[in-house]
Formats: C-alpha cells, sequence, structure tokens
C-alpha cells in the first residue's frame, strides 16, 4: 500500500524592506534528519547587501541538528556562495533531474 502523508516540512524566510518583499528562502525537510534549500532569491535592485547570507545563516541555525542541510545551485556559478557559508560539494554526487515538460499541452 501506498499512502500520502501531508506533514508541515516546510520552512520559509523571508526579508522585507518596508512592506517589499527582497528576499525569500524555501527550505523542505524530513522532520527529522534532512532539509533542503530549494531556492534562495534576492531581489536584483538588492543582491549584494548580505541579505542572501543573512538568510541562509538564519536556516542553518534553524537547521543546526539536522544530519544534513542541502542545497543544489541552478547554476554553478552560484558554487561559491554557498562555499563561503560552509557547505561543501557532495564527495561523488551527482544532480540529476526528471523533466516532465513534454506533459504539459
Amino acid at each position: 500500500r501506498l499512502f500520502k502523508a501531508l506533514m508541515n516540512s516546510s520552512t520559509v524566510v523571508t526579508a522585507w524592506d518596508g512592506d517589499r518583499l527582497v528576499g525569500l528562502v524555501r527550505v523542505l525537510d524530513d522532520s527529522e534528519m534532512v532539509a533542503y534549500m530549494h531556492y534562495v532569491l534576492v531581489h536584483p535592485a538588492y543582491q549584494g547587501r548580505g541579505i542572501a547570507g543573512k538568510m541562509v545563516e538564519m536556516v542553518k541555525e534553524k537547521y543546526r541538528d539536522y544530519l544534513y542541510l542541502e542545497i543544489m545551485p541552478e547554476e554553478s556559478r552560484n558554487a561559491a556562495f554557498y562555499e563561503k557559508h560552509g557547505f561543501r560539494v557532495m564527495e561523488d554526487g551527482v544532480a540529476m533531474q526528471l523533466c516532465n515538460f513534454s506533459n504539459r499541452s
């Protein structure tokens, strides 16, 4: 049997300039061992101000007791940013993806 369970396993960290949303991080976790930073976004006009770094550090603090905190940067050029915050390339790791664009009409 397969069961579909919905759990509160997501964290969102946001950054604001007054009432303007300027940054957002979403983290998915299994509630115990692994957390995955799904994306780290900062409005282009606010980039280079340390906002992404501050949000990442907040996520690291929240998940400090988890065995793994993972991120898969969308672009390899962003890897240096995450390395600066303590992340390392997974030994023998390979990024994999299933793309369902052909299912869309």
